[in-house]
């Protein structure tokens, strides 16, 4: 016992040791230092995204706060007149018993958030968030209200108000006729007027892509009888929602497409998730030149992925292709993107792209990207 006293002693009389174990403690103090101010960071960072600020306005249509949103609705003083009241009650009817639902939409503007909100799974609205102006402490920007939109017109002409308070709906596309019960409906009966199915800017501007028509009807003969017929008089599906009021017809998809440029498609999505995992360059994957994609790639951070060895694709789907014009085609895809790590463990991402894809010099180049 004396003879490891004595060794200890030594320890600590050797000048070496001492400075040794002082810059020990001066690490391990810098570290938990850095720590606490690294989480700081993060805590800060999270706070600030714009997500947030967003959550609070989405609350304010699922509580249906119509008059809280009435002030920064850009659509009331001329859909509403500047009638606070109509517009709260007409919104309330609207609403009554229907899922309200919202989701980032894409936006150019590194200065705007745009999000879009649905009714029973139809575009209703849409609201923008913009930089408050003020900052935390570490320096990220702060998010507020902007606009909002209601993409429904109750005002204009007196059957179009019969139309709004009509209790029955029907979205279809806007170049199909639709028919309740042998009626062709017209539009008189529209409560939301042509919106696009793809988020504002997703396709090149000189492409205009298919558009969804929102019909309000009423029915005298128990449960209507609707119909769909596409420009050439051919009948197309029609979806009836379990609430019994909500009748949809989808924009028709490309099946034969589809088959002929899923594997090219599927090729492009493993390319870009690679990518996202830093294990292939930006300049690789096939983006077109100057487009949205090229910018929203440039921006993504492709180190948050853990060390792996190799990567593979599985349960790979391509569905809602959709071929928008003769040079630009749309579809989604979704996929489990898998991280081999060296000791051979998986890690396994579900993976879901949508893609709006040009044709540029004979192929096919990424335009624009949505990641669910």
């Amino acid at each position: 016992m004396k003879k490891k006293k004595m060794q200890m002693t030594g320890l600590l009389a050797s000048r070496f040791y001492r400075i040794y174990f002082i810059a020990v403690s001066v690490a391990l103090i810098a570290i938990a230092i850095g720590l606490i101010w690294l989480r700081s960071v993060v805590k800060d960072y999270e706070t600030a995204q714009p997500v947030h600020a967003a959550e609070v306005v989405a609350q304010l249509f699922e509580q249906g706060d119509y008059a809280g949103l009435y002030a920064f609705d850009t659509s009331a003083r001329d859909i509403y007149e500047g009638d606070q009241a109509f517009y709260v009650d007409s919104l309330n009817q609207l609403t009554a018993g229907r899922a309200i639902a919202w989701r980032e939409a894409f936006s150019s503007n590194p200065d705007e958030k745009k999000y879009t909100v649905t009714l029973d799974g139809d575009k209703f609205a849409s609201f923008t968030l913009v930089p408050s102006g003020e900052t935390t402490a570490h320096g990220n920007k702060l998010w507020q209200l902007g606009s909002v939109t209601t993409n429904v017109a109750l005002q204009g002409t007196e059957e179009a108000g019969v139309a709004a308070d009509a209790p029955y709906r029907v979205t279809a596309p806007s170049d199909c006729a639709v028919t309740v019960n042998g009626k062709t409906l017209t539009e008189a009966d529209v409560v939301t007027p042509a919106y696009s199915i793809y988020p504002e800017g997703f396709l090149p501007k000189d492409v205009t892509g298919p558009m969804l028509v929102e019909y309000g009807f009423f029915s005298d003969e128990g449960e209507p009888q609707v119909a769909v017929t596409d420009k050439a008089g051919a009948a197309m599906e029609v979806k009836h929602a379990e609430d019994g009021f909500s009748f949809s017809c989808d924009v028709p998809v490309d099946a034969e497409a589809a088959e002929k440029f899923r594997d090219p498609v599927l090729k492009l999505s493993e390319r870009i998730a690679k990518f996202t995992v830093d294990d292939l360059s930006r300049d690789r994957i096939g983006i077109a030149p100057d487009s949205p994609a090229e910018k929203i790639l440039k921006k993504f951070s492709n180190s948050w992925a853990p060390s792996h060895k190799s990567t593979k694709v599985l349960n790979p789907q391509v569905s809602e292709f959709r071929i928008v014009s003769d040079n630009c085609m749309t579809c989604h895809v979704s996929f489990d993107f898998v991280l081999t790590s060296r000791r051979e463990n998986d890690y396994t991402y579900p993976t879901s792209y949508t893609l709006c894809i040009i044709k540029r010099k004979g192929k096919g180049a990424l335009y624009n990207i949505i990641f669910h």
